[in-house]
């Protein structure tokens, strides 16, 4: 098969040029993109423990908590133990880490804009949906 024909490496080679862009553009505000995966997870629940992090994540534990440390010391989240369990950590956004939520939004919208540029509003749909449905048959569901 030729790999410019391929779904799978087409798929492939977008996700990681956005996920590039969208580093590069994250890095000016002082966050990389594993951190503002964290963030995204925090801003729609706080308190989540590092083990449900790294679960939805799929981390490993050394990589969340390095991570957490980093985020911690760099002012975007806290961790505090959880009171009803005192071997659970719980991160929280600061308000630095709330703060930085508009302005993430607004690169990923640049960067999803950027890839997508030229296309009708029609055309993305169409295509937001076709993506959708050969995920859902990788996946199975």
């Amino acid at each position: 098969m030729n790999f410019k024909e391929s779904p799978g490496f087409l798929a492939y080679k977008l996700a990681h040029a956005i996920h590039v862009e969208l580093d590069r553009r994250l890095k000016v505000h002082g966050v990389t993109l594993s951190q503002w995966k964290i963030l995204m997870h925090l801003w729609q629940q706080e308190g989540r423990s590092q083990v449900e992090l790294q679960e939805q994540l799929g981390l490993e534990r050394a990589t969340i908590t390095g991570l957490i440390q980093r985020m911690t010391s760099q002012g975007w989240v806290q961790r505090r133990t959880d009171p009803h369990d005192r071997r659970v950590q719980r991160v929280f956004l600061t308000e630095r880490g709330r703060a930085l939520e508009p302005i993430a939004n607004s690169l990923v919208e640049e960067v999803n804009n950027q890839a997508l540029e030229g296309f009708s509003a029609d055309e993305r749909a169409f295509f937001i949906r076709l993506l959708v449905r050969a995920l859902s048959n990788v996946e199975g569901q």
